[in-house]
Parts: C-alpha cells; sequence; structure tokens
C-alpha cells in the first residue's frame, strides 16, 4: 500500500517504461502541453479550477477526459492506477504538479507539429 502512494511523498516519480510507451506518446504532447500552460497559470490551485483546465483543452482538441487523463496520471503518478485525477493534481500542489508535467513533455520530446 505505501508502495502505491509513494508519489504523494517523492519529488521525483519513476514512470514505469510500459506507461510511458503507451500514454506518453507525441500525439499527447500537444494536448500535455496546452494542459501545462493552463494549470501553471492558475491563481486558485483547487480541484475545481484543475477540472475547468481540464475542461478548456477537451474543448480546444476534441478530446474525450480519458485521453488526456491518463497521460497525467502517468506523468505525475508513475504509473497507469491511481485515485482521481483531480484529486491527485491538488493533493500533489500546483509546482510538483506542473514539474511533473514538464517532465513527461521532455520525455515525450518535440511536438510534430
Amino acid at each position: 500500500m505505501a508502495e502505491q502512494a509513494d508519489f504523494y511523498f517523492c519529488n521525483d516519480v519513476e514512470i514505469e517504461p510500459e506507461a510511458a510507451a503507451k500514454h506518453l506518446t507525441p500525439a499527447v504532447h500537444e494536448p500535455l502541453r496546452q494542459l501545462r500552460e493552463r494549470l501553471g497559470a492558475l491563481d486558485a490551485w483547487t480541484e475545481e479550477a484543475i477540472h475547468a483546465s481540464f475542461n478548456q483543452v477537451m474543448e480546444a482538441t476534441g478530446l474525450k477526459l480519458g485521453k488526456i487523463a491518463q497521460p497525467v496520471r502517468v506523468a505525475v503518478t508513475g504509473r497507469t492506477t491511481s485515485p482521481g485525477i483531480f484529486e491527485i493534481l491538488d493533493l500533489l500542489g500546483k509546482e510538483r504538479s506542473v514539474a511533473r508535467l514538464d517532465r513527461a513533455l521532455e520525455l515525450i520530446g518535440p511536438s510534430p507539429c
């Protein structure tokens, strides 16, 4: 149980290679970048504000929540299973969440666009 919650307590998380290969792909680079920018600009770091940022990216990209939330989950927890993504981001805080998204974007590489 403690191992499943390590991402809450560690500054850096180890991303499972299988999860990265499946969910941190060039196709998700742009939506993930957009979400990172929106989250980074939030003044109020609340579940509601985080959820609104996801909704804005979904509207802009036409993607459904799962296509954005799963790469974010992998980026911030290192794995494909976790509690709700909005709750995780809220508990991790803005600084750690944005830093982990930055790291995921670096792992993906430059945008294909």
